[in-house]
């Protein structure tokens, strides 16, 4: 047995990361932060265990939590002042339970012919914040290898992009890569912008290629999805566009006018959403044309690329 400690989520981050232990004990503290959705999902993806410990017997289940925890956590809740004889309970029964198999990392995709006619040359833009790394982690999931070109922004603390991208590329059959400038859209690419200290957008012209850029938050963001989605307006007829989960009203804007344009826009519906924030005042200023279950999403995107 290895025993490893952290004393900030990064570090916990990184170290479960490389080390992909079989069971965490995790401090309260950590489960509050929003970044925490990110070891969530990478316990997930590994088959990690894991056991929130309180600060005291007066930190009552459920008080001050994160929504994100409305996935079954804490149900096996301890307290700093439990004995080690409730520590090593919790330890044995949590690592002697029956296991799935965790995946190792991305499987190499199958050939595939290099035309895919299938999409029509359309690409997919999609917009997420709170609860969006495991919305991710779901729509993602569904895509083939050779999925149409797609460009994600994400709201994540500065620290985690990396993380994020390694995580997604985990699970995914098509590569994913941290945006980067003057990268080609091409099939079976995704290119996630998350935790950078610049916009995603696109070059003006065809073929379309991603463009970083500076300046200031838009609408309270940076990266912003409204950014990305308001570049890619000149293209607006090969979009198809979706936002998820999240707080606030990012990218709303952004799909309304890329609707207009012609684009497909879609929102997470508020049923499967952690935060339904972002999807309602796009579906309720009419920038989404229709509102679509997360375990849906991937599909529809899909779908959609083919019209």
């Amino acid at each position: 047995m290895q025993v490893m400690l952290a004393n900030n989520l990064m570090m916990a981050y990184n170290q479960a990361e490389a080390g992909q232990p079989t069971f965490a004990f995790v401090e309260d503290g950590f489960t509050k932060l929003p970044e925490f959705e990110m070891m969530l999902a990478l316990f997930s993806a590994l088959d990690v265990r894991w056991v929130s410990v309180m600060d005291s017997v007066n930190s009552a289940p459920g008080q001050s939590v994160s929504p994100l925890l409305n996935v079954g956590a804490g149900i096996f809740e301890l307290t700093k002042a439990d004995p080690p004889q409730d520590f090593l309970r919790y330890f044995e029964m949590m690592v002697k339970a029956p296991r799935r198999n965790a995946p190792a990392g991305r499987a190499a995709p199958a050939p595939a012919p290099r035309a895919q006619s299938a999409y029509s040359g359309k690409f997919i833009l999609i917009g997420s914040s709170t609860g969006g790394v495991e919305a991710l982690r779901t729509v993602l999931g569904s895509f083939p290898a050779q999925c149409p070109p797609t460009l994600i922004v994400q709201h994540t603390g500065k620290s985690f992009g990396p993380g994020l991208v390694s995580l997604l590329d985990r699970i995914c059959s098509a590569s994913v890569v941290a945006a980067e400038d003057n990268l080609p859209l091409e099939p079976g690419r995704i290119v996630v912008a998350a935790g950078q200290q610049r916009h995603l957008g696109l070059s003006p012209r065809k073929p379309q290629r991603t463009r970083m850029k500076e300046g200031p938050p838009i609408s309270g963001h940076l990266p912003s999805v409204d950014a990305l989605f308001s570049a890619a307006v000149p293209f607006a007829k090969d979009v198809v566009a979706a936002i998820l989960t999240g707080m606030g009203q990012d990218g709303a804007r952004g799909l309304l006018d890329l609707r207009k344009a012609g684009a497909t826009t879609f929102a997470q519906d508020e049923q499967s959403s952690v935060v339904y924030g972002m999807p309602r005042v796009a579906w309720e200023t009419g920038a989404a044309e229709k509102q679509i279950p997360l375990s849906r999403m991937g599909n529809t995107l899909l779908q959609a690329c083919k019209r």
